[in-house]
C-alpha cells in the first residue's frame, strides 16, 4: 500500500472529524495502524467516522488491506507540535543533547518548548529549561502520583 496515498487519506478523514494524524505504520500484508488524536481529546465516535471515511477513500478492490485507528497511548512519545501543545501544563520526560529531565510543561512556542524542572532540595525554586525541537530526541507524558 502506497504510504503517501494512506496518509492523505488519514489527514483528510482526522480533518473532517476535528482530528489530527500523528503517526502511520504500514506493515507487511497491508496492515495499517494509524495513530490520531484531538486537541480537546478523541471519542470513540471521532475514531469510528475516521475509520469509516479512509474505508471509503481507499479501494480495498486494488488493494486489500487492514486498517486499526487508534489515538496514541501514554508509552508512546510525542511526535508533533499540536501534541505538545494539548499536553501544556502536564508533566513530560524528555531527552534532548544526551541529556534527560522531568518537568511541567509551561509552554510551547514554535521552535521550543520550556519545561518547569523541580530541583533536588525542595526549597530551590524550579528551573525554567528551554528545549529546542530540533534538540528533543524524545519527550512522553509522564504520570504523577501524588
Amino acid at each position: 500500500m502506497e504510504y503517501d496515498k494512506v496518509s492523505k487519506a488519514l489527514t483528510t478523514a482526522a480533518d473532517e472529524n476535528d482530528a489530527f494524524l500523528v503517526d502511520l505504520e504500514i506493515k507487511p500484508n497491508n496492515v495499517i495502524v494509524a495513530y490520531v488524536d484531538a486537541d480537546a481529546g478523541l471519542t470513540i465516535e471521532q475514531i469510528k467516522m475516521i475509520n469509516r471515511k479512509v474505508e471509503s477513500l481507499l479501494d480495498r478492490d486494488d488493494e486489500d488491506f487492514n486498517l486499526t485507528v487508534s489515538s496514541p497511548d501514554l508509552t508512546r512519545p510525542l511526535k508533533i507540535w499540536r501534541q505538545y501543545k494539548k499536553n501544556e501544563g502536564r508533566f513530560l520526560k524528555v531527552k534532548y543533547d544526551d541529556r534527560a529531565d522531568e518537568g511541567q510543561l509551561i509552554e510551547v512556542a514554535e521552535e521550543y518548548i520550556v519545561l518547569s524542572v523541580p530541583q533536588k532540595k525542595k526549597s530551590d525554586p524550579n528551573k525554567e529549561l528551554k528545549i529546542e525541537f530540533t534538540a528533543l530526541t524524545e519527550a512522553k507524558v509522564a504520570i504523577k502520583f501524588k
